[in-house]
């Protein structure tokens, strides 16, 4: 009997630290905010997500289709002191580089760039998967709270569309 209940607690406590040391969206923070449809015509931001875990993801649905000629850029504040921002941009269908640049703000020049091989970007012109970009915390220098701007430009027409408003970051997502 008291092996029984020894084993019986053993199994407990074994399931209890397996469940707790799993990773998963737990301690994930998550935000979303919306663009006004119809604020531009080549390219609308509608909706952007945000997930703060392991890795900062961030995904942007548009009105419009993607297209060539087309740039998706994001910069993502970090909050620390003086503020570093990190910035990276790329086209639908095309090669992405694994470096992210650190710019003092929005139009700013990079001061470095820093090189990240687990970030990744999605845009696809032949499917409806939204745009998005992930990119681990460590090449962030692990922040505890991120907030995201996005910018969508179509270099043909010159249309653009900002979100959450022209070079302004969306509310804070802590982890």
């Amino acid at each position: 009997m008291d092996t029984t209940r020894w084993s019986a607690r053993a199994l407990a406590a074994v399931t209890v630290g397996a469940v707790l040391a799993l990773p998963g969206t737990a301690h994930a923070g998550h935000g979303s905010f919306d663009d006004p449809v119809g604020d531009s015509t080549a390219v609308d931001i509608t909706r952007v997500r945000v997930v703060h875990a392991n890795a900062v993801k961030v995904r942007v649905r548009s009105a419009v289709p993607l297209d060539a000629g087309q740039v998706y850029s994001f910069w993502i504040d970090t909050g620390r002191g003086p503020r570093p921002t990190f910035h990276v941009s790329f086209r639908a269908n095309s090669d992405f580089g694994s470096g992210i640049a650190v710019v003092e703000s929005f139009g700013q020049r990079p001061i470095r760039t820093v090189q990240c091989p687990g970030m990744r970007a999605h845009a696809d012109m032949f499917d409806d998967q939204p745009v998005s970009v992930r990119i681990p915390r460590t090449c962030l220098g692990d922040p505890k709270r991120v907030r995201v701007a996005v910018k969508f430009e179509d270099e043909i027409t010159g249309s653009a569309d900002w979100a959450p408003e022209r070079r302004t970051f969306g509310p804070w997502v802590g982890r």
